[in-house]
């Protein structure tokens, strides 16, 4: 071979075996480090996530592993969702995100849920499971406390679909909540909230979902599972669990002095649908605390309950324990008074009872209309449900009995 085709030849090796692949690799690095890469990633995270997705930079220390800087999910222009920094590695055909802490802008948590419902449905995940891992999540703009230790797992092909728990409230012996995804029904997906009963919960966590529980007081606390399936006009739900700590005169709802103190109320089990008790089944629980006259008066006329005639001159009936067990039934109540349980000297369906007599007693009546509650409430000195707009907010729980027990089992 002549010595100038060698020379060419040793020329072109060392162009392809050198030069070109230092050329290429800087010319990635450069991409890489571009706006053009940023933005690449970005329109592919959109997709993935389904909201608008905006990243100040990121790196890929291997082909599995990503890790990305200040991310902003966005909903109509404002960040719904901030991350300082992500990292995100496929491990076992499972995606593992994990995040030190996060801010989510509270208002924006219909579109955040329907943009979990739209990655489910449309399984987003290309089939592989999920688990994010955070470890502390601020709400943005709300009194809702901090949650910690977020963990939540995600399989496309199990149910449920969707687990996590997290620790709520800023102690150090924070209570933890459990909340999982059930979606089997294809129209009608089932939340699970759950929490020890060693360790309730404040109920104002939850009365973004249930704003009726604010009327339990500032104080009250939650222990037990809640069951929520969605995707109705109204969510469906069901209890089983206890609130403890009710302030009695917040929760009597009444423009009048009613009552005060404390109580515990214990359930095996509620169901509400359309925003109306259906049926349920336990007990409420009070110490020391004192009712107003006129509320035993009414309770008397429309709970036919029995009093011992010893306080009729009295304004306030002060009892040392309340204890009374209550049955719902498609619009039909039954009361039980419980003190005889634990007071032995005590005759059997002692509802209030003082520290050495009775001093109500259940009615002999076996079942009551559940409106009547409303008029022991909020009274009108008539026999119909009063109008002013407290006893309207508590009515709308109860089913009208004729209705409940139409032969359809629906209500008009």
């Amino acid at each position: 071979m002549h010595e100038s085709t060698r020379r060419l030849l040793c020329r072109f090796a060392f162009l392809l075996g050198c030069v070109l692949p230092t050329i290429c690799t800087l010319s990635w690095i450069m991409y890489r480090q571009s706006t053009w890469s940023v933005d690449s990633v970005e329109a592919r995270l959109t997709d993935l996530i389904g909201l608008k997705c905006q990243i100040a930079k990121y790196y890929n220390p291997k082909p599995s592993k990503w890790v990305f800087e200040d991310v902003r999910l966005e909903r109509a222009g404002t960040d719904a969702v901030t991350i300082p920094v992500l990292k995100a590695e496929l491990v076992d055909d499972t995606w593992q995100l994990s995040a030190d802490e996060a801010e989510v802008d509270f208002t924006s948590r219909v579109r955040l849920w329907e943009t979990l419902q739209e990655g489910i449905l449309l399984d987003r995940s290309g089939g592989h499971s999920l688990r994010l891992c955070v470890g502390t999540i601020r709400f943005r703009d709300s009194s809702l406390p901090t949650f910690h230790q977020l963990d939540v797992k995600h399989h496309p092909h199990a149910q449920p679909a969707l687990t996590s728990s997290m620790l709520v409230g800023n102690e150090i012996d924070a209570p933890p909540l459990v909340a999982n995804l059930d979606t089997s029904h294809p129209q009608h997906w089932k939340v699970f909230l759950a929490t020890t009963f060693e360790k309730p919960i404040d109920t104002y966590p939850l009365r973004e979902a249930l704003p009726d529980l604010a009327g339990l007081g500032p104080d009250a606390r939650f222990a037990g599972q809640i069951t929520m399936e969605l995707n109705h006009p109204t969510p469906h739900l069901e209890l089983a669990g206890k609130f403890e700590q009710i302030d009695l005169q917040t929760a009597l709802a009444s423009n009048q002095q009613l009552g005060s103190g404390s109580a515990e109320l214990h359930f095996q089990r509620v169901v509400i649908r359309d925003n109306a008790f259906i049926e349920g089944r336990g007990g409420i629980w009070s110490y020391n605390g004192w009712l107003s006259r006129s509320m035993v008066d009414r309770a008397i006329e429309h709970l036919k309950v029995r009093v011992v005639p010893t306080f009729h001159q009295q304004d306030m009936v002060a009892y040392h324990k309340m204890a009374i067990g209550f049955e719902l039934d498609h619009g039909r109540m039954k009361l039980t008074g419980l003190c005889s349980y634990d007071m032995n000297d005590m005759p059997v369906g002692t509802m209030l009872a003082g520290l050495e007599q009775p001093l109500v007693l259940e009615s002999e009546v076996e079942r009551l209309p559940a409106t009547n509650l409303v008029s022991v409430f909020h009274d009108n000195n008539s026999s119909t449900i009063p109008a002013s707009q407290p006893s309207v907010d508590w009515a709308r729980w109860f089913t009208v009995p004729m209705l409940a027990e139409q032969p359809s089992g629906t209500r008009r």
